[in-house]
């Protein structure tokens, strides 16, 4: 996410192109933040933007004078370090128990599969190269959705 450059929103067509990640290369005894390509092939996709996420973005990229679409207030990449750290401050703030940024993949995954979407097409969101990836690691099963899908079968029994 934070690899990403306005040049990655292709507004017309309603899509995002994920075709670099960021990495942190060490030169001159300093640590410099790059884009470079994905590890795998899975992880270049191109995912389709909801009308709401253009309107939005379309309004931040009007704000914007970055190539990046998260960017510090000089318009340089911001590393995952720093994002952590917002992060970590702003559920801090909000009074809530700390998480990873990295959770919200998860939760994302679990629940784009509870609200219905299957397994392949929320595997080629996240770019992992196999269903199974997704399914055992991003994938939390939760009791209630649990207990909703007993009902759901034990109606259609009866």
């Amino acid at each position: 996410m934070l690899a990403l450059t306005w040049q990655d929103i292709d507004f017309k067509n309603e899509v995002l192109f994920i075709r670099h990640t960021q990495s942190i290369i060490k030169k001159d005894q300093k640590n410099i933040l790059t884009l470079t390509e994905p590890k795998s092939k899975s992880s270049k996709r191109i995912i389709p933007l909801s009308p709401f996420l253009l309107q939005f973005l379309k309004k931040m990229k009007e704000k914007s004078s970055s190539i990046y679409i998260i960017s510090t207030k000089r318009n340089q990449m911001v590393s995952i370090r720093n994002y952590q750290r917002l992060f970590q401050n702003l559920l801090c703030h909000c009074h809530l128990p700390l998480y990873s940024f990295h959770s919200l993949r998860h939760t994302f995954a679990t629940r784009a599969i509870e609200w219905g979407m299957d397994v392949k097409t929320l595997s080629e969101i996240l770019g992992h190269a196999n269903a199974s990836m997704t399914l055992n690691r991003y994938v939390h099963s939760v009791f209630v959705h649990k207990r909703k899908q007993m009902n759901q079968m034990t109606k259609s029994l009866i």
